[in-house]
C-alpha cells in the first residue's frame, strides 16, 4: 500500500478495538453465541480492568461448536457496512482461527505481507476438547506444528525474520506453503485441533493457540461464564479465569513485567 497514512495513536487504536468488540458482543448475544475474553485481553481485564496499557488488540475464544455457528454467519456479517468474518471455511483467511475485521481501518504489521488481511480485526479462537492423556495432547501440538509454520511463512513477506537463518528458512518454507496450499495447511490444522470434538473430556484447550501445552485447563473452570470489567464495560470471561491465566502466564500473572518488556505490538492502524 502506497497511500498516505495517518496512523492512530495507541489510545486511538484501543478505542477502535473497544468499539469493535462491543458491536461484536451485541451480534453474538443476538444470535445466542457465548464467547470469552482470552490471552492478553483476559490478562488485561484481570490486571488492569481493560487493555494492558501497552497493548492494542483484543482476542476472543469460544467452544468449537459455537465457533462453527459463528463462521456460518459470515454471509450475514458481510451485509454489515465494512465488516467481514474471514476464515479458512470460505477461503478468505488462511489460518486455523477466524478474524472479525473492519474494512474501514487499514493495518500495517511487521513481518506480515500487505496482502494478508490488511485490516483492523479481532481474532477469534476455537476451544477444543483434548484427551485426558497428556502424551496424546502433546502429539496433537506436535502434529499441528508444520502446518502452523506453513501458515506463518505464507503470510510473511520475503526475508521476514529476526536472523539470517530464520529469513532463509521462512523463504524456503514460503515456497513449500504455496505449493501445498495455505488453505490446505489451515484445514489440516483445524482437523488436528478438533480431533476430539465428539469425545467430551475433562480438559479443553485452544490447540491452535500460541502457548502450546500451557493452553490446557479444565472445562469445569470455564462454565458458567462471568462478566468482568473492561474499559468501563462488562464482558464475558470463564468463571475460573484465574486458573486459566495461571496456566498460561504463571502464578504471578498479576505482576507487571519489567519495563523493557512493556512494548506495543508492531501494528499500525489508519482510517481508510
Amino acid at each position: 500500500m502506497t497511500e498516505n497514512k495517518s496512523y492512530l495513536s495507541l489510545k486511538e487504536m484501543q478505542q477502535v478495538s473497544l468499539e469493535t468488540v462491543l458491536e461484536l458482543d451485541s451480534f453474538l448475544k443476538e444470535h445466542g453465541i457465548p464467547y470469552m475474553l482470552c490471552g492478553g485481553t483476559m490478562l488485561g481485564a484481570a490486571r488492569h480492568k481493560g487493555f494492558i496499557p501497552w497493548d492494542d488488540d483484543i482476542d476472543l475464544m469460544m467452544m468449537r461448536d459455537d465457533y462453527d455457528r459463528l463462521v456460518a454467519l459470515a454471509p450475514e456479517i458481510a451485509n454489515m457496512p465494512n465488516r467481514r468474518l474471514v476464515s479458512a471455511a470460505d477461503g478468505t483467511f488462511a489460518r486455523d482461527y477466524a478474524r472479525y475485521v473492519r474494512m474501514d481501518y487499514g493495518k500495517d504489521e511487521d513481518d506480515i505481507a500487505e496482502t494478508d488481511c490488511p485490516y483492523l480485526g479481532l481474532d477469534i479462537f476455537p476451544i477444543d476438547y483434548i484427551p485426558d492423556d497428556q502424551d496424546l495432547f502433546l502429539k496433537q501440538i506436535k502434529q499441528r506444528r508444520p502446518y502452523l509454520e506453513m501458515m506463518v511463512a505464507y503470510s510473511s513477506p520475503f526475508n521476514a525474520g529476526s536472523t539470517f537463518l530464520k529469513k532463509q528458512f521462512r523463504n524456503v518454507l514460503r515456497v513449500a506453503a504455496k505449493l501445498y496450499g495455505p488453505f490446505n495447511a489451515a484445514r489440516k490444522s483445524i482437523g488436528i485441533c478438533s480431533r476430539y470434538r465428539n469425545e467430551p473430556q475433562h480438559d479443553i484447550a485452544i490447540v491452535c493457540g500460541m502457548y502450546g501445552e500451557r493452553e490446557r485447563w479444565p472445562i469445569s473452570e470455564c462454565f458458567p461464564l462471568v462478566e468482568v470489567p473492561f474499559e468501563g464495560h462488562m464482558l464475558p470471561a470463564p468463571h475460573g479465569y484465574v486458573r486459566y491465566l495461571s496456566s498460561i502466564y504463571g502464578q504471578n500473572f498479576m505482576d507487571l513485567p519489567p519495563e523493557d518488556k512493556r512494548r506495543p505490538q508492531h501494528i499500525r492502524i489508519w482510517k481508510l
